[in-house]
């Protein structure tokens, strides 16, 4: 049972480590494109708005 449990906890980091590197690959190519970009074109304010 500890064996499958170490094998678990190993998975777990294996996958962390894979998501976290492929995250800062993606800011580092994609760091010329500001993230506010996305929200200029859809403003928070038409999020917010509710039709009652």
């Amino acid at each position: 049972m500890t064996d499958s449990m170490i094998s678990f906890v190993v998975g777990i980091v294996v996958v962390l480590c894979i998501v976290v590197i492929t995250a800062a690959r993606y800011r580092r190519e994609h760091k010329d494109q500001p993230g506010a970009r996305w929200l200029h074109a859809h403003p928070i304010k038409d999020w917010l708005h509710h039709k009652h």
